[in-house]
């Protein structure tokens, strides 16, 4: 025998992991808009990886939690002369040439060149926050 009240907790339940998804919607980033990042670039091995640096402007592929597709995006350095090596990581700004979204608490990314995995990052400061904050929103909904 079924029990009302076990019945009315399971619906609830239900409810709130229906109304949590529907909270958690994807964050929208504007296209051409600098955006703070982590990224690490590997080193030529099991997982692809780059035999050479990235300068300042290099164009990646990138993999956003929200996106079924890349996003092309130039990876945007302090100087124009920096770069950054392959094992290496650093804090930087994607500008990318289309509007991207990001899963409520998913910041992390892949990068690729020419179809090729070559690293990973993380978005970094405010956006990283609004990743995380709607992720809490979202789980926290009555």
């Amino acid at each position: 025998m079924v029990r009302p009240g076990l019945c009315r907790a399971l619906a609830a339940w239900v409810g709130l992991v229906g109304m949590a998804a529907q909270a958690a919607a994807p964050l929208q980033f504007a296209q051409e808009t600098p955006v703070a990042v982590q990224v690490s670039l590997w080193k030529p091995g099991m997982r692809s990886g780059l035999a050479q640096p990235v300068y300042h402007g290099f164009m990646a592929q990138v993999k956003f939690s929200g996106e079924p597709e890349v996003v092309t995006c130039s990876l945007r350095m302090p100087t124009d002369d920096s770069r950054i090596a392959p094992g290496e990581s650093a804090e930087i700004a994607l500008r990318c040439t289309q509007p991207f979204r990001v899963a409520p608490g998913q910041p992390d990314f892949k990068l690729y060149a020419k179809g090729r995995p070559i690293g990973q990052g993380r978005l970094q400061a405010t956006p990283l926050q609004q990743v995380m904050n709607a992720a809490s929103a979202a789980a926290s909904q009555p």
